[in-house]
């Protein structure tokens, strides 16, 4: 296989197999993956907003007041719109991930069906 063929090649973005679970209710495991994904995102942003204002600083601009009256034309506010949502998918892809194993046939009881027939062949 040459290198273009394997740039090429489909990767999937979910991994494949059961989900390691942490709680009884597998309800819980969803929203501390919720969780740890909105820290995660809270804490880059938190960051690259520290490096701004650090930035600003050094160089003797003060924006408090400017990005209080900033309002955003109708390019930027379509652009945050997109960002917007692709930061809300990839907060709730637990879900989204669980809607495509179930279109896909991967259920937990389709995953505890092939274990049994596994075991008794």
């Amino acid at each position: 296989m040459t290198n273009e063929s394997k740039l090429s090649a489909q990767v999937p973005k979910t991994a494949k197999g059961h989900r390691p679970t942490f709680f009884q209710d597998p309800v819980n495991d969803r929203l501390m993956s919720m969780i740890m994904s909105l820290v995660t995102e809270f804490w880059v942003m938190r960051e690259r907003l520290d490096t701004i204002e650090a930035i600003a600083n050094e160089k003797g601009l003060l924006l408090e007041a400017e990005i209080e009256a900033y309002e955003p034309d109708n390019e930027r506010a379509e652009t945050r719109e997109l960002m917007r949502q692709e930061f809300l998918d990839r907060v709730l892809y637990i879900f989204q991930e669980e809607i495509e194993d179930v279109q896909r046939g991967d259920t937990e009881e389709a995953y505890d069906n092939a274990v049994r027939i596994s075991a008794d062949g």
